[in-house]
């Protein structure tokens, strides 16, 4: 025995010599950054022309055994520039880090795949997680306005709830839809399911614009796209679980603008204009209520919670996240409160196969204040339609009623008719994708992926019995809607390379998408008891309504990118697309994209130019579609409804058009990219779209079919435009970056044609009219020229340009002014100091005007004057000659011309956040923690605008009783352990 154990030993001695000799050595080390001398983590550390490798661990420590000797390592990270050794025998190796801010290493997700960022031909913007993650918002649609230029991110309204009107590189098309496609995770989501999504989960959004990033997406991309990447695992040694709290209240942002009476200008008004007889001032005066502070609420509260956990492996990545988000309207009875919670998870099977899931499920509680109506009873509009000396509540408090006869104003008290009718929505949604990564043969990838989206939304109405309006009889109403989208997607990647000097890389692709809907709505009436208001208490049903709806997609698809020396780039891209919602001879619609782009840094009279860092020119063209019309439009259809001799009977609808087909835009961009010093980065995008066979509601005689309209495929409109985008560090030493970004952007749209050879139609109601050679938006008035200062007359132009005192339709025209701004943008900078950093982000809209339908109401000189009024009615009407101004005496009504027609341009601090995070050393010292962090955040905290209503951000083109944007104030704690 104990010759087998000294011949083993022996052996083993001997032995080593030539296990070192022919590899098997360790090399071990540690990797810091050389901009702060702090560990860098999860650095890819290869040995070259093998798979053996290992990544740093949270103090930067790796540790490898190589399987040769010598051997070379490859140190890599993004955002750094790679590090190779050669090593011969076992050592430790530390290894300094150096950045490489050039844009060419920033990873961004395109379409169906992830790039680089200085290989794409491609107009592609993209926002990180920390524009987005600590944002006060139930939804990420408001951290985007300002961040990225040719993007318009516009608010659609101040309720919590309500997400934002997305535009890119201008207005498309007249009655089709104009929003960007959304793509989450690979399925396509609507813009109503965005505050269903926590920001807190989101990794990136990538903006794409031109056709060379977009047309891939074919059918539904006209109006550009946006792609969402939420969050995967990215810790390596060990679980990371974060912690993140926010608590805050919001205000309104713009109380300064209140421009109602208050009692004694009331009162004083009254007198002037003889609407003083059997009024008790001595009474009356003794209450002077400001109703904007009575309906919208300066210390709404705000609470957000969130919880995730990430880690990533060789073999395992997830990345699992719950949070509760619950925020109070600054207008009374609206609410918006979220649970929800994420699992995205890869595992790798084998070395052939892996597959992952990306789930989340949210629920919803919402209360909606009425907005965008002119009605007394409902709060946005009442609060300026109520007197100042009528108060909402009695003196102990209670809500002056009109059951008891304490309210004493004209209509419904506004508070007491929002609590006798109230409305709650809920909403539950489900998102899940599943697929599997593919690997059969090396350099070949096949990804196949399926996707379910369901949302079930509710609504439950009620209207009390005991409201002495209802006449003792009770309200309830139900809605309940289901909507199921199913995807799948299958993609073969293939890469090539030739050489060292070519490479290649070819995908192929099928896709299918299919919609269902349906819902009922049944109100029923009499209910007799404030306890027992709902559906099965009434005594007859009022109204009843069912809708079903369905659409699909099938779609095929292939694009070919080319690399010559990292110096010229080319990409091409083709898809045809077949949809439910155009008959069967017109479904097909093809869509293609060419691209190319020079990479001059690399040429060799610029490679060595040391202050250029990166100088690319792009340039792409190609075409993308647009489909969205009603989903049943193009056929002919009977309905229900009409009763005869009380049966049901069915009657044509509509007549359906057979001919309708794709709305295609043809967009060509011109792209420069350069970089400086290695500190600054410039963007210029020039780019020329032109839409035809636009899908327009065009009208015709209610002789023909008595719809008095139809839906066709007519004229063209032309969007030009320029982006200028620029980013640089101004400073960056150890301790101490400054940085500066700032983005513009310009659009010019023409409408180029319209149907049949028309050359103008009036959009009535609006105040539009679509000329060709005009901007599809601009507005059609009649022009106000201002009070006759000797007898206080109003004066208007004629078409002619001539002075009248006649207020007529035939002298409107074409203002030169549109609510689509052709400028928009933003600036920002940051401060950072070790662990202390100051932020402030500006977004702003220049020459976008706006009717102010407010303004009309509140100035109307006599059609509402029992109600309360603007001051400026007291103060700069006319009242004597010689008056200068432009409010004519009273008794001369207010017309509906460009007087009401205001510039909403604005400038908003968006955003103003100052945060510290604790040093290393010190939670390093806790053996538990591994980041901490505490900001303060201010949003929407200063604007400044022109416009003379609560808030210059709206979507439609008329500005009326609009719920106004809130500023909010937060404080924030993050940690990691």
């Amino acid at each position: 025995m104990r010759k087998s154990i000294l011949l083993f030993v022996l052996l083993t001695l001997f032995g080593i010599p030539y296990l070192l000799a022919q590899g098997g050595f360790r090399i071990t080390g540690q990797i810091l950054s050389a901009e702060d001398n702090l560990p860098v983590i999860g650095v890819s550390v290869v040995e070259k022309g093998t798979t053996n490798g290992v990544i740093t661990d949270i103090d930067g420590n790796y540790s490898i055994t190589v399987s040769k000797s010598p051997a070379t390592l490859q140190f890599s990270y993004v955002g750094m520039k790679t590090v190779e050794k050669l090593f011969t025998a076992a050592t430790r190796y530390n290894v300094i880090m150096q950045p490489n801010t050039e844009m060419v290493d920033e990873v961004v997700v395109v379409a169906y795949g992830v790039r680089k960022k200085g290989t794409i031909a491609g107009s592609v913007s993209t926002v990180k997680a920390e524009k987005m993650e600590n944002v006060p918002a139930a939804g990420f649609d408001q951290a985007l306005q300002g961040q990225t230029p040719g993007l318009s991110v516009i608010s659609n309204s101040g309720e919590p709830s309500k997400a934002a009107v997305f535009q890119i590189r201008g207005t498309n098309s007249i009655n089709s839809g104009t929003s960007p496609l959304f793509i989450l995770d690979g399925v396509p989501i609507a813009s109503s399911d965005f505050n269903t999504i926590s920001p807190g989960d989101i990794e990136s959004i990538s903006v794409l614009k031109d056709a060379s990033s977009t047309s891939i997406y074919g059918a539904r991309a006209a109006n550009g796209v946006v792609v969402i990447t939420t969050k995967r695992g990215l810790s390596i040694d060990k679980a990371k679980v974060t912690l993140r709290a926010q608590y805050g209240f919001s205000q309104l942002a713009s109380d300064g603008k209140w421009t109602m009476m208050n009692t004694p200008e009331r009162i004083q008004f009254e007198k002037e204009i003889g609407l003083d007889t059997g009024q008790d001032y001595d009474l009356l005066s003794r209450t002077n209520v400001n109703w904007l502070k009575e309906i919208f609420n300066d210390r709404a509260p705000l609470q957000n919670y969130e919880i995730s956990v990430n880690r990533a492996t060789d073999r395992l990545n997830y990345y699992v996240s719950g949070g509760f988000y619950d925020q109070d309207g600054i207008a009374q009875n609206s609410s918006f409160r979220r649970y929800n919670m994420r699992a995205n998870a890869e595992v790798k099977a084998s070395n052939w196969l892996k597959i992952g899931t990306s789930t989340m499920s949210a629920y919803e509680e919402v209360q909606q204040a009425e907005e965008g109506e002119m009605a007394i009873y409902t709060p946005i509009a009442g609060s300026r339609f109520m007197l100042p000396y009528w108060s909402p509540y009695n003196a102990d408090g209670s809500i002056a009623s009109e059951n008891n006869g304490t309210w004493t104003g004209t209509g419904q008290n506004p508070i007491e008719w929002m609590a006798n009718n109230p409305v709650s929505y809920k909403k539950y949604k489900v998102l899940s994708t599943v697929f599997a990564d593919i690997t059969p043969i090396q350099n070949l990838t096949v990804r196949i992926q399926f996707g379910a989206d369901y949302s079930h939304a509710t609504t439950f109405m009620q209207s009390f019995p005991s409201y002495v309006i209802n006449n003792e009889q009770g309200t309830a109403g139900r809605n309940s809607s289901d909507v199921l989208k199913l995807s799948e997607t299958a993609t073969a990647n293939y890469r090539w390379a030739l050489n060292d000097d070519h490479s290649f890389n070819f995908m192929l692709g099928q896709e299918a998408m299919d919609y269902q809907s349906s819902g009922f709505q049944v109100v029923t009436k009499g209910q007799s008891s404030d306890f027992l208001t709902n559906i099965s208490s009434g005594t007859r049903a009022s109204s009843w309504d069912d809708t079903t709806s369905a659409y699909s997609y099938l779609s095929f698809f292939l694009r070919g990118e080319y690399n010559y020396k990292d110096l010229y780039y080319g990409e091409m891209a083709l898809r045809t697309d077949a949809s439910s919602r155009f008959g069967k001879d017109h479904r097909w619609g093809m869509f293609w994209s060419l691209g190319f782009m020079w990479n001059i840094k690399n040429e060799s009279f610029l490679k060595d130019t040391e202050w250029l860092t990166s100088a690319q020119i792009a340039l792409s063209t190609g075409t993308s579609g647009n489909s969205e019309i009603p989903y049943y439009d193009h056929l002919a259809l009977v309905a229900g409804g009409p009763k005869y001799n009380d049966e049901a009977g069915i009657y044509p609808k509509q007549s359906g058009n057979e001919e309708l087909s794709w709305e295609q835009t043809w967009s060509n961009n011109i792209g420069l990219r350069l970089g400086f010093f290695n500190r600054v980065n410039l963007d210029i995008d020039f780019y020329h779209k032109k839409t035809t066979d636009m899908l327009m509601s065009v009208p015709e005689s209610y002789a023909i079919t008595g719809e008095g309209y139809r839906w066709d495929n007519i004229g063209a409109m032309v969007n030009r435009g320029v982006e200028v985008s620029v980013n640089g560090d101004i400073i960056r030493t150890k301790d101490f970056t400054w940085n500066l970004n700032a983005n513009v952007s310009y659009n010019k749209n023409k409408l180029v044609e319209l149907y049949n050879g028309v050359q103008e139609y009036v959009n009535s109601t609006t105040g539009l009219k679509f000329v060709v050679g005009h901007p599809v938006h601009e507005y059609f008035l009649n022009r106000y020229a201002g009070v006759n200062p000797a007898n206080g007359d109003a004066l208007w132009y004629t078409k002619d340009g001539e002075l009248t005192t006649e207020f007529n339709e035939s002298d409107k025209v074409m203002t030169g002014k549109t609510f689509d701004s052709p400028w928009a943008g933003g600036f920002g900078t940051t401060f950072a100091w070790k662990g202390l950093s100051l932020s402030a982000q500006f977004s702003w809209m220049a020459d976008r005007w706006v009717m102010n339908n407010d303004r009309f109401f509140e100035e109307s000189n006599g059609l509402y004057s029992t109600y309360n009024q603007s001051r400026r009615l007291l103060y700069d009407r006319w009242k004597k000659p010689g008056d200068i101004t432009d409010i004519p005496r009273y008794g001369v009504t207010a017309q509906l011309d460009d007087r009401f027609l205001e510039n909403s341009s604005f400038l908003r601090l968006k955003n103003l956040t100052l945060a510290y995070a604790l040093p290393q050393p010190l939670l390093k010292k806790t053996n538990f923690f591994t980041s901490a962090r505490v900001y303060l955040q201010g949003q929407n905290l200063l604007t400044f605008t022109g416009f003379t209503g609560l808030d210059p951000e709206m979507s439609s083109n008329i500005y009326r009783a609009q719920y106004p944007a809130s500023r909010q104030f937060t404080l924030g704690i993050e940690v990691s352990f």
